[in-house]
């Protein structure tokens, strides 16, 4: 067996929050062609946890394992689909599952709306993304949820957290798009065009 393997198992048996921790590089890297195949079924296994490694190690198989672990898994609140749905846009570049993640959103449990939010952030930005940023921002009571999408808002347009200059600009609309009066929110929206361009 290899180093490789044998930092994968170690891995793979951790229990509680070391289990939480997931899995590093190295346990992927220089793994027999044997290994690869019983690291790939055991993180099948895994689904929808270990999404990214299932990518990493074969691509390819992992699309259609995923495809299928999406539709049986999707509508369950406390699932963790949305990891399928994000990387299989990343690797299929369809953007049916984009559709998904945005149409699943309202049916999440509360603790797990901030992730989705973030994994349509990390999908090709469009009028879809936009819109549902802003749809997010204007009905969410989940502090955590429209905090992100108010920031993904504005990070998907012109604005740049990192420019020093933008950076008073940018916390202060952050601010308004997340203040805790919804008709704030609403006039603060409705200045964001359709490509998120802050137009006025």
């Amino acid at each position: 067996m290899t180093i490789a393997f044998d930092t994968f198992m170690a891995q793979y048996n951790r229990t509680g929050s070391e289990k939480a921790d997931g899995y590093t590089r190295d346990a992927f890297e220089g793994l027999t062609e044997s290994e690869r195949e019983t690291v790939f079924q055991l993180l099948v296994s895994e689904l929808p946890y270990s999404t990214e490694w299932l990518f990493f190690v074969d691509p390819v198989r992992a699309t259609a394992v995923a495809k299928e672990a999406e539709q049986k898994m999707r509508g369950d609140s406390y699932e963790h689909v949305f990891l399928l749905q994000e990387y299989l846009v990343k690797y299929s570049e369809d953007l049916t599952y984009q559709e998904h993640l945005i149409e699943d959103y309202p049916a999440y449990v509360d603790r797990l709306k901030p992730l989705v939010v973030d994994a349509v952030a990390r999908t090709p930005a469009n009028e879809s993304t936009v819109a549902f940023f802003k749809k997010i921002i204007l009905i969410e009571t989940n502090e955590s949820a429209a905090n992100r999408a108010a920031q993904w808002l504005l990070m998907t347009t012109e604005f740049s957290k990192g420019a020093e200059a933008d950076e008073e600009r940018y916390l202060d609309l952050v601010d308004q798009l997340t203040d805790p009066d919804f008709d704030v929110r609403r006039h603060m929206v409705a200045r964001f065009d359709m490509g998120g361009k802050l137009v006025h």
